[in-house]
């Protein structure tokens, strides 16, 4: 129902920078209440397993609104599925604080997280529109950067405030600070694809994912967040089984755990976030996505691997450093393959896949991981969780110049 109006006239610095903002809202919040949401659960009387279903919901729930929120951007603008998403989602998490009951805590996660896969489809659609030709790789690294500061600074900062003025401080204020940035960034949004009476072309989704340089995105972006998932789900538990080796306590271990693993993340977080903002990112925009992917898919193989085999914590600072080589190298190239390849008028739900991608990789990764473990415990030979991830991300590499490669 729309026509195509993207870029029609160029969008301002300070208009992209609100997007930057209104991108670094639609992370910080996930982020910044992991510390928080199992104990908040807990609270309300939830046992371990509806403990986890409630941490769950808001991936199930994203999984199903990434298309979802794709095909509203397209039909109804990116700005006014923006500013929904970003009003609604503040009220949700608010209703995490003040809940009664575990129900309703349900309900409030299943709603987040709707909202997050509909903010994140349309603002990556909004992003790219808004980019210049030739440096959409740039333009999306930087939104990458922002997220991977979202994903350092987060969760410590939930943890202290929670520490100090418990975990319902830590909902209201994310809620706050969302509230009164979506408010900042208001005037400043732009609407780079509006609707008209227009009909839309059919086959859309076919076309979609018949394109060899949106597959090498999907494909690229699955095997990254394989990687993440895996890592962010099992460094913690290896540094503890590590530790406890070692001769420490129960309690010294998990201050082990705690500290190093922290030390790790940042380390990550700086060696990501600066590939992202250096000139590696608008490699995309000159040379296509594939190479770019395949190299960040091998440091990422070569991270898992070394995680797998780590003799100690020199080696484990090796692989955080080749994961965010990783990181730095993919995330810009796929998000930038999107802009690049996508018409106008089906990015959003070009970027819906994307998000879509995005959210099974983060979930296959620990899922298998944890399921070869799981069997493998207490055998002659058992298998570290990230072989799992290790595994899923050699299968993307292998898969990538066949599906990423034009057969024209």
């Amino acid at each position: 129902m729309i026509a195509a109006m993207s870029n029609l006239s160029p969008v301002s610095r300070m208009r992209r920078a609100a997007i930057y903002a209104a991108v670094f809202f639609a992370f910080i919040d996930n982020f910044a209440l992991l510390p928080v949401l199992g104990p908040r659960a807990q609270q309300l009387g939830g046992d371990p397993l509806l403990v986890g279903l409630a941490i769950a919901a808001y991936s199930l729930a994203n999984l199903a609104f990434d298309p979802i929120g794709g095909s509203l951007a397209d039909r109804l603008g990116r700005r006014r599925v923006v500013i929904a998403a970003l009003a609604i989602s503040p009220v949700a998490i608010l209703v995490y604080a003040f809940a009664d009951s575990l129900p309703l805590f349900f309900l409030a996660r299943i709603v987040h997280g709707a909202t997050g896969g509909v903010l994140g489809a349309s603002l990556f659609a909004l992003l790219g529109d808004a980019a210049p030709v030739g440096e959409r790789g740039r333009t999306l690294g930087r939104a990458g950067a922002l997220i991977g500061i979202a994903a350092v600074v987060g969760p410590g900062v939930g943890a202290l405030v929670s520490t100090l003025y418990g975990s319902s401080a830590v909902f209201i204020g994310v809620a706050v600070l969302i509230g009164v940035g979506f408010l900042a960034v208001l005037p400043l949004l732009p609407e780079t694809l509006a609707p008209s009476g227009a009909a839309t072309t059919p086959g859309v989704w076919r076309r979609i994912v018949a394109d060899p340089r949106l597959r090498a995105a999907f494909l690229a972006i699955f095997g990254l967040e394989v990687a993440v998932g895996t890592i962010t789900g099992f460094i913690k538990d290896g540094l503890i089984v590590r530790a406890l080796a070692e001769g420490r306590d129960q309690e010294g271990a998990l201050r082990y755990a705690a500290g190093a693993s922290g030390g790790l993340f940042s380390i990550f977080g700086a060696i990501a976030i600066a590939m992202m903002l250096s000139r590696f990112a608008g490699r995309v925009d000159r040379r296509g996505s594939l190479g770019v992917s395949l190299v960040g898919l091998a440091a990422l193989a070569a991270a898992l691997l070394l995680l797998a085999v780590s003799p100690g914590l020199q080696a484990d600072v090796v692989a955080m450093l080749l994961y965010g080589v990783g990181y730095g190298l993919i995330f810009p190239a796929a998000a930038g393959a999107i802009a690049i390849a996508s018409a106008p008028t089906e990015r959003g739900r070009a970027n819906g896949v994307f998000n879509l991608s995005f959210d099974l990789g983060i979930s296959a990764g620990p899922i298998l991981g944890g399921l070869l473990a799981t069997l493998t415990a207490g055998t002659v030979a058992p298998v570290s969780p990230f072989v799992g991830g290790l595994l899923l991300v050699i299968v993307a590499a292998a898969l990538l110049p066949a599906l990423g490669r034009s057969r024209a």
